[in-house]
């Protein structure tokens, strides 16, 4: 091998870290070949997508073509060095969903037996598009706009009284049930690309996501963390922030 201290055995032992810092990441998930290979699939790498394709390509050089002298056929120069260490940086402090969304002990809930009413006027106050559906301490639904015209729609105008409950929309509020606006739900330490992906994903085929819930493991299951709304993350250029 080459010597020690070379800008070669530099940008591999730099390389290393970043192959380290993704496997911690996606520990328990399940890859083929190369984890920075699978990196370079999700949302999160692409604003140095192309900076760590190029890492990968000198690092496949150095690490399986040498001179027969064994000195390596390139020497990266110390410009790409730093490329290096900046995707690493990036990796390091990924800018995470949580940390924009709308936390749990903020959100306002509601429960089956609620006025329909009163949740309503509690969401033109606060200024809030959808509220989720607590039962028993699990999220069951999301009330919104959306809920009440699909109501409308099937038990008619005269149905939508005072005394109108959340738990008799039951089937207007569901997640399964067949209204315009779609839910996702994605794990607490989704980053904040991935979640404006799926917003972006869902805008380009016409299926309006209206919310991305965060919980403990990304399924509706667990406790929820956060709620995000495209107006989150879609507001401003956050690709590198």
């Amino acid at each position: 091998m080459w010597e020690d201290g070379s800008r070669a055995e530099a940008f591999l032992t730099l390389y290393r870290r970043l192959e380290g810092l993704l496997e911690r990441r996606y520990a328990g998930r399940e890859w083929n070949g190369s984890v920075v290979a699978y990196y370079l699939g999700e949302p999160d790498s692409e604003p140095m997508r192309s900076e760590i394709e190029l890492c990968r390509r000198i690092r496949n050089i150095l690490s399986h073509t040498v001179e027969d002298d064994g000195e390596p056929v390139v020497e990266p120069s110390e410009g790409m060095l730093e490329r290096l260490r900046a995707v690493i940086e990036y990796v390091k402090r990924p800018v995470m969903a949580i940390n924009r969304g709308t936390p749990a002990d903020r959100i306002l809930v509601a429960h089956p037996n609620d006025l329909a009413l009163n949740v309503m006027r509690h969401m033109v106050k606060n200024g809030y598009s959808h509220v989720p559906i607590v039962e028993q301490g699990r999220l069951v639904g999301v009330f919104s706009s959306d809920s009440l015209m699909l109501f409308s729609a099937r038990k008619g105008l005269s149905q939508v009284r005072d005394e109108l409950r959340i738990g008799q929309m039951k089937d207007c509020v569901g997640f399964g049930d067949k209204r315009d606006e779609r839910f996702l739900f994605l794990p607490v330490d989704a980053t904040l690309l991935a979640v404006r992906k799926a917003f972006e994903r869902r805008r380009e085929r016409n299926h309006r996501l209206a919310v991305v819930f965060l919980t403990e493991d990304g399924t509706v299951r667990t406790p929820l963390k956060a709620l995000l709304t495209s107006w989150d993350v879609l507001r401003d250029d956050i690709s590198l922030q």
